[in-house]
Parts: structure tokens; C-alpha cells; sequence
């Protein structure tokens, strides 16, 4: 007679190994879980700090990409900053773009920013920037705020009126936006299908 039931410890091993296996699945199961918690955690913060003025839109915000809704809510706030400066709030303006810009950038923005401030000054007049259009243009990542802008003297007059554009790029590092690049000019947005027309123009001369 068999002392030992080899076939018992076998069938009791062999059920051991199987509940081992089930119970390792669980656990890591349960790590997944807990991880993509804790991301989503730390991205819905991001979220609830970073809502740029203008924003009257639900827009997808995460740690380092966004909707272009949120991309155009910015470049239209830097628009509608530089675009109605007076030069009481040339600092403020100034300021405030410091925040958003990257330091390169920022140097030559304040520059233009103060530049304007200092011109109006002189000519004893103040621009003010209506919005018709925002675009953005996401394989450079670049936003186009279009638009009218004036310069109204000290009587309230409308001395001029032109087409006008603002341009940046704008990009998130860390769930923060930042921009550069940022240009104006007069007429319309100088998009990449604008750009290829120029040079399909220049091309057929």
C-alpha cells in the first residue's frame, strides 16, 4: 500500500499553482487601474487651472495637448490685448504676455508692445482691434486671430481702418501653454494654403 498519495499532492499543486496564477492577474490588474487613476487624477488638475478669457466652449485639455478651441482662446486674448493697448496699460500688457511667453519671445513682444504704446503716444491716438476670425492651424501649430483694426484719436474719430492679423505658435509643455513666434501685420491670416497660393502665383509670372 501507497504511504504517500502522489495523486492527491498533485491534483492539491497542480490547483495551488492555478489560484497563484488567477490571484497575480488580479493583482496586476488592480496596479493598472490604480495607475490610470492616478493619471487621470493629475491630468483633470491640469485642467481645472489651465482655462484661458474666451473660452465659451467645452474644449479636451491634457497634460500636453488640447482641442483647438483652446489653442484659438489664446491667441485671441494676446489678440485683443496688443490690439487695444493704450499706452497707460502698455506695462500691464507687457506683464501679462510675460506669462504666457517663452523667454526669447518675450523679449521681442515687449519690445513691439512698448514700441506701439510709444507711437500712440506721439500720434495722440489709440487702436482698437475687432476680431472677425480665429483659425487654427495645427501641422505648425500656429493660431491667426483676423480682424479690423483702428486708430481713433483723442476726439474719438476713426482716423484708419485696416484688415489685420495676429499670429503665434502655441504649444503645451507640462499643462502650460506657451507661445512664440508671435507676428502682425496687415491683411489677412498668412496660412500655409495662403503661403503655396503666393508661391503658385509667383511661380506662374
Amino acid at each position: 500500500m501507497d504511504l504517500l498519495n502522489w495523486d492527491f499532492f498533485r491534483k492539491t499543486y497542480d490547483k495551488l499553482a492555478e489560484n497563484s496564477r488567477l490571484y497575480l492577474f488580479v493583482i496586476v490588474a488592480l496596479v493598472i487601474v490604480i495607475l490610470s487613476q492616478q493619471w487621470m487624477i493629475f491630468t483633470m488638475k491640469t485642467k481645472t487651472t489651465l482655462v484661458p478669457p474666451y473660452l465659451d466652449k467645452a474644449v479636451n485639455i491634457g497634460y500636453a495637448t488640447a482641442s483647438a478651441g483652446y489653442y484659438e482662446s489664446w491667441g485671441l486674448y494676446v489678440a485683443e490685448l496688443v490690439g487695444n493697448l493704450t499706452p497707460g496699460d502698455a506695462t500691464y500688457v507687457a506683464n501679462s504676455l510675460g506669462k504666457l511667453f517663452d523667454a526669447n519671445d518675450f523679449a521681442i513682444v515687449k519690445g513691439k508692445v512698448l514700441a506701439t504704446a510709444a507711437a500712440e503716444r506721439g500720434d495722440q491716438a489709440n487702436f482698437f482691434f475687432q476680431a472677425k476670425r480665429t483659425i487654427w492651424q495645427a501641422a505648425n501649430k500656429t493660431v491667426f486671430v483676423y480682424g479690423l483694426l483702428s486708430q481713433i484719436n483723442n476726439l474719438g474719430q476713426t482716423v484708419s481702418k485696416v484688415h489685420y492679423t495676429f499670429s503665434m505658435a502655441v504649444h503645451i509643455e507640462g499643462g502650460r501653454p506657451v507661445l512664440d513666434n508671435f507676428n502682425a501685420y496687415q491683411g489677412g491670416p498668412h496660412t500655409i494654403k495662403w503661403t503655396m497660393a503666393q508661391e503658385k502665383d509667383k511661380g506662374a509670372k
